[in-house]
């Protein structure tokens, strides 16, 4: 049997992959200017930053559900003292 973890995630990230969605969809917007377009570090850098933010509102949302979850299920019930 090996030490070898059952799973290594190796090559793009989910934050990698939220930027480039995001930067596609701005390629793709009819309003990017030429200029945008040659600037790359900038619009990568912009990309990554909208990626950051996605990935923190995907924790907070995360928190707020499993939050909600405990909730549900409620305090456990109250023990009763025993009777005299």
């Amino acid at each position: 049997m090996s030490n070898q973890p059952m799973f290594i995630a190796e090559g793009m990230t989910l934050r990698d992959w939220f930027a480039g969605q995001v930067l596609a969809a701005r390629l793709a917007h009819p309003y990017t200017t030429q200029a945008e377009l040659q600037n790359g570090a900038k619009l990568a850098a912009w990309a990554y930053g909208v990626a950051k933010a996605m990935m923190a509102e995907r924790e907070n949302l995360y928190a707020e559900e499993e939050r909600a979850m405990m909730d549900s299920v409620g305090a456990p019930p109250a023990q009763s003292e025993p009777e005299r």
